[in-house]
This record gives C-alpha cells, sequence and structure tokens, in this order.
C-alpha cells in the first residue's frame, strides 16, 4: 500500500508498506479522507537524523472498513468511520490503517469524508476538555448562566468547542484577533468574541466559571488568572515551554487541568471506549444539524507536495477551522 511518511530530514517521502495486520479489537480502515493537526506539525519537526525508516503520522480519518478483528461486534465490513487513532501507532497519511474500535464511530451521514475527517481530534480534544476536565453537564438546563471563555476560538479545537459549549446551555465568550477570525467565531455561536492581543478581563463583564485555552499557555496565564471566577476550572492544551507559577491561581483555589487527546490510547486505560461515545454523540449532532462542519480549506489529494503544503498552512499561524485532503 502508498504511505506517505517522513524521512530522518524531515521531508515527506512516498513509500510502499505492507498492509496492516490488525488485532483482535481493531479495524481495517481504507483511508478516504485525512486532516492535519497541529500535533502532525509537531511531531514532524521531531524527527531526528539518526531515525531509520519513514515515520507516518496523520490522525484524523474518514473511511471504510475493510475487515475487523475477532472481538468487534459493533462494527461490519463497509461501515463508514470516522477516528482520530493513537499516537503510538502508524497514522493516516496511507491508504490503509489499523485502529482500535474503541476509538472509532460511524462516520456523520450528512458530511462529504473531508468534512468528517477534519472533525474527530478537535471533537475528542474538546469534548474531553468540557465534559471531562471543566465538569460541564450533558444537560443544558444545568449550565445555564455559566459563562465559558476560549482562548483561541477559531482553531479547529476552539471551532468545535464554542459549537458543543452552546448545545450545552453555557454563556460562550471566544477569543480571535482577525476580523475574519472573529466573524468565524460569531458565525459559530459565539456569544461575545474579544480580543486576545489585549488584556482579557477589562473586555469582559464579569468573571467566568470556566476556561479553555486552546492556544499559547505560557502567554495567557495572567490573562486566565485575572479572569477566572473563584472556584473556577481551566482547562490547557499546549504544553508550556518555561517554568510554571501556579500561584497566581491559589487564592482563587482555581483547578488547572491539561488536556491531550492521546491519554486513553497510549496508556490502555478502562475508559478507552468513551472516544467512540464522544465521536458518536458528534455524528448524531452533527445530523441533526446541532454541530456544523469546520472544514474551511480542501488541500487536493495526498501527496509530497500537497500534504507538506497542508502542514505549511497549519503552521502559519492564520489557520481558521481545518484543512483536509483526499486519500490515495
Amino acid at each position: 500500500m502508498h504511505v506517505l511518511g517522513v524521512n530522518a530530514q524531515q521531508d515527506f517521502e512516498l513509500a510502499e508498506f505492507p498492509e496492516p495486520t490488525i488485532g483482535e479489537s481493531d479495524l481495517l480502515v481504507r483511508v478516504k479522507a485525512v486532516a492535519v493537526n497541529p500535533i502532525d506539525t509537531k511531531l514532524k519537526a521531531s524527527v531526528k537524523l539518526d531515525q531509520t525508516g519513514l515515520k507516518v503520522l496523520g490522525f484524523d480519518a474518514c473511511g471504510e472498513v475493510l475487515a475487523v478483528g475477532g472481538q468487534v461486534d459493533n462494527f461490519a465490513v463497509g461501515d463508514r468511520v470516522f477516528y482520530a487513532g493513537d499516537v503510538t501507532r502508524a497514522g493516516s497519511f496511507a491508504e490503509q490503517q489499523a485502529v482500535d474500535s474503541r476509538l472509532a464511530a460511524i462516520a456523520p451521514k450528512n458530511l462529504s469524508d473531508l468534512e468528517a475527517a477534519a472533525l474527530p481530534l478537535v471533537g475528542l480534544t474538546a469534548s474531553e476538555a468540557l465534559f471531562d476536565h471543566l465538569g460541564l453537564s450533558m444537560e443544558a438546563d444545568a449550565n445555564r448562566g455559566k459563562r465559558l471563555l476560549i482562548i483561541g476560538g477559531a482553531g479547529g479545537v476552539g471551532s468545535i468547542a464554542i459549537q458543543l459549549a452552546k448545545q450545552a446551555g453555557a454563556n460562550v465568550i471566544a477569543t480571535a484577533s482577525r476580523a475574519d477570525s472573529q466573524a468565524w467565531c460569531k458565525q459559530l455561536g459565539a456569544d461575545q468574541v474579544i480580543d486576545h492581543r489585549q488584556p482579557l478581563r477589562p473586555q469582559l463583564e464579569q468573571d467566568v466559571d470556566w476556561i479553555l485555552c486552546a492556544a499559547d499557555t505560557d502567554s495567557h496565564l495572567d490573562n486566565m488568572a485575572a479572569s477566572i471566577c473563584p472556584f473556577g476550572k481551566i482547562c490547557a492544551l499546549v504544553s508550556h515551554r518555561q517554568p510554571m507559577d501556579m500561584n497566581r491561581f491559589k487564592n482563587k483555589s482555581v483547578s488547572f487541568h491539561w488536556e491531550f487527546m492521546f491519554t486513553r490510547a497510549m496508556f490502555k486505560t478502562p475508559d478507552q471506549s468513551q472516544q467512540g461515545v464522544y465521536l458518536q454523540r458528534l455524528a448524531q449532532a452533527v445530523d441533526a444539524g446541532a454541530i456544523h462542519s469546520i472544514l474551511t480549506q480542501r488541500g487536493g489529494k495526498l501527496g509530497t507536495k500537497t500534504l507538506q503544503a497542508a502542514f505549511d498552512q497549519v503552521t502559519s499561524g492564520k489557520m481558521i477551522g481545518k484543512i483536509a485532503l483526499a486519500g490515495f
């Protein structure tokens, strides 16, 4: 099968790999579409000169099930699925991929392959951040009147988090710095959009109950400390580059959480199947018209040049929504 792997010079290289061997809990998927995320660009940049062989990235996919493992009873050959997968296994920039069935779900019927491929990683990240870490209720009435600040509202995670939080009944304030990204956040349903190039607290009417920081963590610690309410909760996605002084959150008794979407798969946690549950809920919300596609760019068909162009777009700092490409 064809794969696009990263070589020791950090370049994409087209190669032939054997078809994946699946385990008892796995699906073998013919990849129809993929999307590119910041995690892909960071992993590509981390490849060392002493790497042997190619590293296959790609952690968003929509495709057709070709085979199922012996312990899989909730998927069948021919099903159309979407998933983000497992960062410890080969990714989706390939003709075929093996993925744990517990991490996948039936793709939304109302979306194209490209649109569906743009959802899993950011949908799971936003779901885990909002419902596992920040503690938003799935019942909208329980969240009425509570305020969520999303720092970095126009990116992939922010774009889904705005919609999920509105569906869950929260009042959503998103940050965006450009006119087009501010308009995007409003289009997705944000109640208020503020500029993260300026101090955030003066732009807010009052403290917020929850903060999801989907942007640079280091540069927003003071903003978050000033904006969070007593006993509030914060969830961050981006690793810090320097030591963090957490004392700034102590007097408000604030809880601080990290979200890494691959934790469940990496550590084989007993609740891995929760990712499949979150994806199925997301698909149902999409098909019901409650959640909309965040695909903003179509990058063509998988190839060395098209994939590198998509990576360049993701690292440009100007990305709104997601970019996806068709499979081989």
